[in-house]
């Protein structure tokens, strides 16, 4: 071991020393409300999905000041995507599309709370998720992309298999709340193209996600 990679051992050991001496510990269970949503070129959304959150949550408090807080979660996502059907020699029929997926989600936040006196904190940081689906392959003849030509249009199943992969992206909000107790609203941004996720497709399409949570979190001790 170099000099270097000596002085950095020993700085963590001493950062992780001092935070263990001064820090203290929460624990517990956290469940809510999820409202998400879809980005594409390919589809417009008519709606959100409103569905259950619910995970567990763990809290080291630095100082009075300071805290890291993370939070690993079951969510209920997606959208309902405008879609048509396509008549012989008549107008598109408008339908929509469920894109409804389900993701384990873990969310690493650093909390700053301004005020000793005021149990409000505001945080940042980011989160991974990993998804999964069983979404009907039935509808063949509902489509996408184009809501006028056949010819240009995507079938909406073709799309399904976009919301089984991972996403990530910054996530920020508010905790407020003392002792055992505590009222969370975070906004997720998922900035990862989930179209990636498709093989044998045409290239250079988007489809991202985005979500409003609004949870309560419970600490055991």
């Amino acid at each position: 071991m170099n000099f270097k990679n000596l002085i950095a051992v020993f700085v963590f050991a001493a950062l992780a020393t001092t935070i263990s001496a001064q820090s203290n510990y929460q624990i517990g269970i956290t469940a809510g409300a999820n409202q998400s949503s879809l980005k594409s070129d390919l589809f417009n959304t008519s709606s959100g999905r409103l569905n259950a959150a619910i995970g567990c949550t763990f809290v080291v408090g630095i100082n009075d000041f300071f805290e890291l807080n993370q939070e690993i979660a079951f969510v209920q996502k997606g959208a309902k995507a405008q879609a048509v059907y396509f008549r012989p020699e008549a107008q598109p029929e408008q339908l929509t599309y469920d894109y409804y997926y389900n993701t384990f989600e873990a969310g690493l936040f650093a909390g700053i709370k301004p005020f000793r006196s005021v149990p409000v904190t505001f945080q940042a940081g980011g989160f991974l998720g990993t998804h999964f689906h069983n979404m009907d392959r039935s509808q063949t003849e509902v489509y996408v992309g184009d809501y006028h030509s056949l010819n240009n249009a995507t079938q909406a199943v073709d799309l399904n298999d976009a919301f089984a992969g991972v996403d990530m992206g910054p996530a920020f909000g508010i905790s407020a709340g003392t002792g055992q107790v505590r009222v969370n609203a975070r906004y997720y941004l998922g900035t990862r193209n989930l179209y990636n996720n498709l093989d044998f497709v045409e290239e250079g399409h988007t489809i991202t996600t985005n979500s409003f949570r609004l949870s309560i979190s419970y600490f055991l001790k």
